[in-house]
């Protein structure tokens, strides 16, 4: 099959960047099933396995897409092209009008929030994570620290309560000074002191060890997560997942791979339960159900059924 994907970040992704990530794994698992694929991606954007072609406007997307191309698969850019396509949402919008056809999503929770149907799950080059046997004493939060949403006031109180040191990684403190509501929480100045560890952007070696030697992944959300990325990397290190159970995280975290609290007694119960999962059991949960190989799979048979003339529902 000739398809087309197309994004608007930069691939390879360095840093923060979960769905130029995304792309990337399915294009490589594309291309190893034998299929012929073009990325469509920001300036800057190259690969070694896979043509990529550079557009910035619906325009020059448009006018870059191969002329023998079988289906274009859109990944929160919905451009309007005169081939067969399917729209990945990847973001929370709602309340986003979606004029085109054929929308999927990244669980069953974002699509019910979309009020759509069709969904797969995000899927993870399993062999790229490697298991962690030995833990530290401290837990990690991993995610964009100037965005409320992401809990890590929650965080950094849950730590100062109970009682252990916290890893925070996903953007310098500084960054908390940028935002209206992480300067009204007072978060610069409640982190400071030995317990607490900003390591900045991360990614490569210095993410996997942080990923594989945190005694659990802390992800106290206060939103409606549309899947949960990190908390599937940390599990397949062989971290378990303490997370309030918000959007997709009940789809992606499962009784062999984390806990879910609200309250603060809550935490304190999971925060001792999860002491009973191994990290083989963490790892082999999200390997058996999060792995590339099974999201390429559920993408062609989306695909096939576009071909087919089947309007997604």
């Amino acid at each position: 099959m000739r398809v087309t994907l197309v994004l608007k970040g930069v691939i390879p992704c360095r840093g923060y960047g979960g769905i130029q990530r995304q792309v990337e794994w399915l294009a490589t698992e594309l291309v190893r099933l034998g299929h012929h694929v073009v990325v469509i991606a920001g300036p800057g954007s190259s690969h070694s396995l896979f043509e990529v072609r550079h557009a910035s406007t619906d325009a020059e997307c448009r006018a870059a897409i191969p002329h023998d191309t079988q289906i274009v698969h859109t990944h929160s850019w919905p451009v309007e092209v005169p081939f067969p396509t399917l729209n990945t949402q990847r973001g929370f919008m709602p309340d986003q009008p979606m004029p085109v056809a054929n929308w999927s999503f990244i669980s069953a929770n974002h699509a019910h929030q979309h009020g759509r149907k069709t969904f797969v799950y995000n899927g993870f080059p399993v062999d790229d994570y490697r298991l962690s046997a030995a833990k530290g004493d401290r837990l990690l939060f991993l995610a964009g620290i100037a965005r409320s949403s992401k809990g890590l006031n929650r965080a950094v109180d849950l730590a100062k309560k109970f009682d252990f040191g916290l890893d925070i990684a996903g953007g310098s403190r500084w960054k908390l000074l940028g935002r209206s509501q992480t300067r009204r929480e007072g978060l610069f100045f409640k982190s400071l002191g030995s317990r607490y560890h900003f390591h900045g952007i991360v990614d490569g070696e210095p993410k996997l060890r942080l990923l594989g030697e945190a005694r659990a992944f802390l992800n106290p959300i206060a939103w409606e997560e549309p899947f949960g990325n990190a908390p599937v990397e940390a599990m397949l290190c062989g971290t378990p997942v303490l997370t309030t159970p918000r959007g997709a995280l009940p789809e992606t975290v499962d009784a062999d791979s984390g806990r879910f609290f609200e309250t603060d007694d809550e935490f304190a119960a999971a925060f001792e339960a999860v002491a009973d999962l191994t990290p083989q059991q963490c790892r082999e949960s999200a390997a058996t159900r999060f792995p590339i190989q099974k999201a390429a799979r559920s993408y062609l048979d989306l695909y096939a059924r576009i071909l087919d003339g089947e309007a997604l529902p």
